[in-house]
């Protein structure tokens, strides 16, 4: 891991590349879904859905988050979770048509061990599934079954699907599980710490005999909307939030407050071009979520986009291509870090993304009014720090590529050219005026661009189109949009972008 350093060194990433007929062993970031990330033993571990015949879930191993190795699975197989499976068969009354266990998220357990929480649908694209607790002594496993936790099947649309669990503590060190999907919203429930377990303790028969309200058993429901899967939540003391507006007038330093919030990430709409990531913020860690000011909806941290300036730029060799269904984690060193899969490349002329996922992690921040926005670049070991107009300016003379993410992300956006900041503060785009920005705080930057108003943040990035260390912007505008930039070296941002 890079730390102690104004820039992210070169950090050779593995290409974004795989075939599912080679090793296991070989893979790399090819092949995980649906990530989850923990440190333990002095390194990081990603466990993902399975794929491609390793279905029994997948764990890479990382001691930078930038290179992964694939370990290996956790289970032996699949009979190690009959007493789970058993009910839900029960319940579905036909043979199950799902081969793979779905969305585990791994965490330290009471007893030193690791608590794995996973789930198994007994059938794509609808709400037959099951959440289990299982334990090992060791991160790697092997894994045995503790107990189910939340059995669910029938009345798909009203009732919640028991998919995607993600543990998270509040600021007591109480511990809760998120979970659902789609047309079931998403739901919180109260652990027991020192087991694992549900804190209530509810089983499923007690509701189906009416001994408990299906409220009581599946916990609260605290997004009611009906497009958001694979929920996690991030508890973040003190995050900086300006009170005033440093376009219309200088920065005052009294207007700095610091707020605790906990933070849900989902992602969002058809598992296809359209598939985004969201967030909303609240108070309390099990209720009060908003996406403020577009409720239940969220605002958007990231759909599709491209560095590449056209199809075929040989610039940068891959495309953030249907990024979804993520982890979020602060890191050893203080870092808060996305892990996500994507869906890579962008073929214009293809319906449907590509099935096969790569893991990727995005550093995170907040913008100045206290919301979560994320580094468009692969993470490389930076962390936020200060950054003075001197150096935003200097390091390419304010030029820049900008990328714009619409509501509508059906196609992968390519980057654009001539955007720079100037010293006056305002904004142009070759050389005619289209805005102003100012830079304040530690790295918050907002701007007004084409009539839109945006906040966002500074951070120090590897730009992989660049080849080469250098500044990154990571912003979201009034309209719930995110928009980015990224520093060049090429000295262009005059030129008119060719016929493409």
């Amino acid at each position: 891991m890079q730390a102690n350093v104004l820039f992210p060194q070169d950090p050779h990433f593995d290409r974004v590349e795989g075939d599912p007929k080679t090793p296991p062993q070989q893979w790399r970031t090819f092949g995980a879904h649906d990530p989850s990330v923990l440190y333990a033993d002095g390194a990081y571990y990603a466990f993902s859905t399975g794929t491609f015949g390793q279905n029994l879930y997948q764990i890479r191993r990382s001691s930078d988050l930038i290179h992964w190795e694939y370990v290996g699975m956790p289970f032996s197989s699949m009979n190690v979770l009959e007493d789970a499976l058993a009910p839900l068969r029960a319940l579905y009354k036909k043979p199950a048509k799902n081969p793979t266990l779905w969305a585990p998220d791994v965490v330290p357990a009471a007893d030193g061990g690791f608590w794995l929480y996973g789930c198994y649908s007994a059938e794509f694209g609808n709400n037959y599934s099951v959440i289990f607790l299982a334990h090992a002594d060791a991160v790697c496993g092997e894994y045995t079954l503790v107990a189910p936790l939340v059995l669910t099947g029938g009345k798909w649309g009203k009732t919640p699907n028991a998919i995607d669990p993600q543990i998270f503590y509040d600021a007591e060190g109480r511990m809760f599980m998120t979970y659902g999907s789609w047309f079931g919203g998403i739901r919180i429930l109260e652990l027991d710490p020192a087991t694992g377990l549900r804190k209530d303790g509810y089983k499923y028969m007690q509701m189906r005999e009416g001994r408990i309200t299906a409220e009581q058993y599946y916990g609260a429901k605290v997004l009611d909307t009906k497009t958001a899967e694979g929920s996690v939540v991030l508890h973040k003391k003190a995050v900086r939030v300006y009170g005033g507006d440093a376009l219309a007038s200088p920065e005052d330093p009294a207007l700095w407050r610091r707020e605790d919030r906990y933070v849900l990430m989902a992602s969002c709409d058809p598992l296809d071009r359209l598939y985004n990531m969201r967030v909303w913020e609240s108070a309390a860690p099990d209720g009060g979520y908003m996406g403020a000011p577009y409720g239940k909806k969220g605002l958007k941290v990231t759909g599709s986009f491209s560095w590449r300036r056209y199809e075929g730029d040989p610039r940068i060799s891959f495309d953030f291509f249907v990024p979804g269904h993520n982890d979020l984690f602060t890191t050893q060193e203080g870092a808060d870090v996305v892990a996500c899969h994507c869906r890579t490349p962008y073929r214009a002329e293809e319906k449907h993304p590509r099935v096969a996922h790569h893991l990727m992690l995005l550093a995170a921040a907040f913008n100045a009014r206290g919301e979560l926005v994320v580094s468009p670049n692969r993470y490389a070991g930076e962390r936020p720090r200060k950054i003075g107009r001197e150096e935003l300016l200097g390091v390419s003379g304010g030029c820049f590529d900008y990328i714009a993410v619409p509501a509508d992300n059906a196609a992968c956006p390519y980057a654009r050219r001539g955007m720079r900041l100037e010293a006056d503060g305002s904004m142009t785009l070759f050389g005619q005026p289209c805005g102003r920005w100012v830079l304040f705080g530690e790295n918050s930057i907002d701007f007004e661009w084409m009539g839109m108003r945006y906040s966002g943040a500074v951070l120090p990035a590897w730009i992989e189109a660049e080849n080469r260390a250098g500044l990154t912007v990571t912003a979201r505008g009034e309209n719930g949009l995110p928009f980015f930039m990224n520093t060049v070296f090429d000295g262009k941002a005059e030129e008119r972008p060719r016929a493409e």
